[in-house]
């Protein structure tokens, strides 16, 4: 129905220039990161072609094909001359970067479809395919992570309701990809290495594990792990394991010395400080060469975490998150990334996002490699670990 979208786009957008597929996906790329930096809202719709008679609509066609023409006139009343249009690749339909628009804007699109579908006699008598809507939309919210967890919510409850008249979905930094295959045979590649690299440190480094273990239990009352929820790729949760470094009321008296004023990192939400009072003896050593880390091998061998990305953040600290600090989500996380190279707890938070930023645009398997063997030596000097 490629045709069709061409007719409406000549009465309804006449004078617009309309992108080819390939210098559409670069203006996509470009206002989603634009988008982001300015801490502007970015709403990306996309019209498929239809093709009723093969998604078994073949009886009704010409009352769902009179719906979809109705639900894309809709669409165009709401079209604004600032909105940027562009064809799909391979003829897949048409794709409108909705400048400034919101999900609250989203909402009313559907809701005005409905009303206009009811009026026409044409809501009841035509059957709609969840799995092909008639039109999908992607929203990057440019709030922090508090707000974007109410919009996800907002999302389901679009979605539970006419999911094939239209479906609302969070665009992620993943779709940035230049060539999502290279990207899929790279992650294919990275999980072997990882796994294999995962089990072999284990087995090597058995009586290093072993004799940590019995420094932190000899030494301190209390458990031998300290498992913690982070966030890993793409938002969802896991548990890190590391060998306890502090005291058992670690978490009670972080509360406290925020309180007081004594977290150093000024700059972002994370929690630190150089002397701090919660770390045990031992742990200072461990944490300073990292042995702490140890157990997160065991996260790579399962696949939580990956031996190069960046470090999992926890889940108070992602709430505080700008858009342009959830780009690091978009991979899964690693034991060590560039900011454990590069100064680690000397670094501010700001810079700290950027590098993980950097590692999610231009990391690959040469990176990955160049990276281990710095965090080996940054790890024998102890630079910036506290």
């Amino acid at each position: 129905m490629l045709d069709e979208l061409k007719q409406i786009l000549r009465r309804n957008a006449p004078d617009t220039y309309i992108y080819g597929p390939a210098l559409f996906d670069m203006r996509l790329k470009e206002e989603l990161l634009r988008s982001q930096r300015l801490h502007l809202p970015f709403v990306y719709l996309q019209i498929p072609t239809q093709d009723f008679s093969a998604i078994g609509l073949e009886k009704s066609g010409s009352d769902s094909t009179r719906a979809w023409k109705i639900a894309v006139l809709t669409l165009f009343t709401y079209w604004q001359p600032i909105d940027i249009l562009g064809y799909l690749d391979a003829g897949a339909g048409l794709g409108i970067i909705m400048v400034g628009r919101t999900d609250e804007d989203v909402v009313k699109i559907k809701q005005q479809i409905i009303k206009n579908l009811q009026e026409a006699d044409l809501w009841e008598r035509i059957r709609l395919n969840p799995r092909s809507p008639f039109f999908r939309a992607f929203y990057c919210p440019a709030q922090i992570e508090r707000e974007r967890q109410r919009i996800e919510r907002t999302m389901h409850a679009f979605n539970d309701i006419d999911s094939g008249l239209f479906r609302l979905e969070e665009y992620r930094y993943s779709r940035l990809w230049n060539n999502p295959w290279n990207r899929l045979v790279m992650n294919w590649n990275k999980r072997a290495i990882d796994f294999a690299g995962a089990a072999i440190g284990l087995l090597m480094l058995s009586p290093l594990i072993i004799g940590t273990a019995l420094l932190v239990k000899i030494t301190s009352p209390g458990p031998l792990f300290f498992g913690q929820t982070r966030i890993g790729k793409d938002g969802d949760r896991f548990t890190m394991w590391k060998f306890r470094s502090m005291y058992i009321d670690a978490e009670r008296r972080k509360a406290e010395l925020i309180a007081q004023g004594l977290n150093e990192e000024k700059g972002g939400p994370t929690f630190k400080m150089k002397n701090d009072p919660r770390i045990t003896p031992i742990g200072r050593i461990i944490r300073k060469y990292s042995l702490d880390e140890l157990p997160q091998l065991w996260n790579v061998l399962v696949g939580d975490m990956a031996i190069v990305g960046p470090r999992p953040p926890v889940p108070n600290e992602v709430e505080e998150y700008l858009p342009w600090h959830r780009m690091r989500l978009a991979v899964k996380p690693g034991l060590t990334c560039h900011w454990q190279v590069s100064g680690r707890s000397s670094i501010g938070f700001e810079e700290w996002m950027r590098l993980d930023n950097q590692y999610v645009r231009h990391g690959d398997l040469k990176t990955d490699m160049s990276l281990i063997g710095k965090t080996f030596r940054a790890v024998v000097k102890g630079d910036g670990a506290y």
